[in-house]
């Protein structure tokens, strides 16, 4: 049992037994109530918060890689490939599919598929035809 002796307010470990003295000033402990200390539960709770948290921020941020939706990703690398309609030939077109998944993923980078989808209404919204 760990005490604080009410004389010098020193800590004390001790066992169960009469006529107990503190191991610093020597005087008798006998005739006191004493109590257990109590582990601190709020350093443990923030512990717990802040660990919860790190490992939420670093699977966010590292492990999820914010994606488009498969279609989405599709549909923008084809219409880069294909976008002047003309015939290519397989070297071409496996050089110019590099170069548009390239630019995709540096778009993914910069611009959330929320953020797209917010400016394709707004510009959708503001057109008359």
């Amino acid at each position: 049992m760990q005490i604080i002796c009410p004389h010098c307010e020193k800590g004390n470990e001790i066992e169960y037994g009469e006529n107990i003295i503190c191991g610093d000033c020597k005087k008798t402990l006998a005739g006191y109530t004493y109590k257990r200390f109590k582990k601190p539960l709020i350093s443990t709770a923030t512990a717990l918060f802040v660990g919860a948290y790190g490992t939420y921020t670093i699977n966010k941020e590292f492990i999820d890689v914010a994606r488009y939706p498969v279609g989405v990703e599709y549909e923008l690398i084809d219409s880069c490939i294909n976008a002047s309609r003309n015939f290519m030939d397989s070297y071409w077109r496996v050089d110019k599919t590099k170069i548009c998944v390239c630019a995709l993923e540096k778009t993914m980078g910069d611009l959330s598929y929320k953020d797209m989808k917010k400016k394709r209404a707004k510009i959708s919204g503001s057109l008359s035809w």
